[in-house]
């Protein structure tokens, strides 16, 4: 695809074939093996371990994981803490064996909650850093940055200046951003921290810290104006606002920063549409704030889109009736 020409694929050797349905055989033998070893509800190490050798193969087996969780607790060793901790200790670092093997699997990380939290004596600390480190090789894994915000949350429960926690993850989304603009999840979970921010603040404060977010999104906007994520935080700070007057200076200043970008890039497809929804909000919380030089721009801009972007002429022509509609102008 994309003018790269296709590798050939050579046909495997009968050895290959022969070795490989080997494999399956084994591993359909363990899995069978471990089923019955479930229904007759048997807890042993050996249990244990023969679970171990069929996650390293296969990450997926919700029930296997289950049952992994059931043989921990069900063991004489889990009542003592000493002996908890050493076992769930060589948990997590069997995790983490295999976490780069399928580091989206959903079961995976779910366990390794599990392990965390039913440790006597967790590293908080040290799994925030470790996860820094995945995060590292899939940034935008939202497996990563769910079982991130859980990590985070530990430690703000056990913080004394919980302020300080919100602040430092904060810091590291905006690092996230600096780096990949389109790091979806990084900005959702910038919007889970910023309220709390806010609310310590006073209102210069507050306005200070809008302010930083209209650069920090004008900068990601200029790097990649078709890229929806920071048109979509946007948006979602314009919902956040306490009143309609704010709202509509956050939109004014939206419509500045287009303008800016449009200057550079004239035909750019994404700003032009936020360009007349900008306008279009506007005047629909405070009627009469947009000009009729304005309005009519709106439908010129609209009109341009359909040149722009023949695939979707029907929603600009639909646009611009709706609006003029409501403006009383003519399409």
């Amino acid at each position: 695809m994309h003018g790269i020409r296709r590798r050939q694929e050579r046909e495997p050797t009968q050895d290959e074939l022969q070795q490989a349905k080997q494999r399956v055989d084994r591993y359909r033998a363990l899995n069978s093996h471990i089923m019955d070893l479930k229904a007759k509800s048997v807890f042993t190490k050996d249990s244990l371990d023969a679970t171990k050798r069929l996650l390293e193969q296969n990450t997926e087996l919700h029930t296997v994981w289950n049952y992994r969780r059931t043989i921990f607790t069900s063991l004489d060793e889990w009542q003592s803490q000493d002996a908890r901790q050493q076992m769930l200790d060589g948990e997590l670092k069997f995790l983490l064996d295999i976490i780069t093997k399928n580091i989206k699997s959903y079961w995976m990380w779910n366990h390794r909650m599990w392990a965390l939290s039913s440790l006597p004596r967790p590293e908080w600390q040290r799994e925030l850093a470790l996860v820094a480190k995945l995060l590292a090789l899939d940034a935008r894994n939202y497996h990563g940055w769910d079982y991130r915000r859980f990590v985070v949350a530990q430690l703000k429960d056990a913080a004394t200046d919980k302020h300080a926690v919100d602040i430092q993850e904060f810091a590291f989304t905006t690092e996230q951003i600096n780096h990949d603009c389109a790091n979806h999840s990084a900005w959702h979970n910038r919007s889970k921290l910023l309220p709390e921010i806010l609310a310590q603040r006073d209102e210069d404060g507050q306005l200070q810290a809008l302010q930083a977010e209209n650069d920090l999104i004008l900068n990601a906007i200029y790097t990649d104006p078709d890229d929806q994520n920071a048109w979509l935080y946007y948006d979602w700070l314009l919902d956040i606002q306490k009143s309609d007057a704010d709202r509509c200076r956050l939109l004014r200043n939206k419509i500045a920063m287009i303008r800016e970008l449009l200057e550079l890039e004239e035909d750019s497809k994404r700003p032009l549409i936020e360009l007349v929804s900008a306008y279009a909000e506007l005047e629909r919380l405070q009627s009469g704030s947009v000009l009729e030089t304005e309005k009519k721009e709106c439908l010129e801009t609209l009109r341009r889109l359909e040149g722009i972007d023949p695939y979707r002429v029907g929603r600009y022509t639909d646009m611009s009736r709706t609006l003029s509609k409501q403006w009383a102008l003519a399409a």
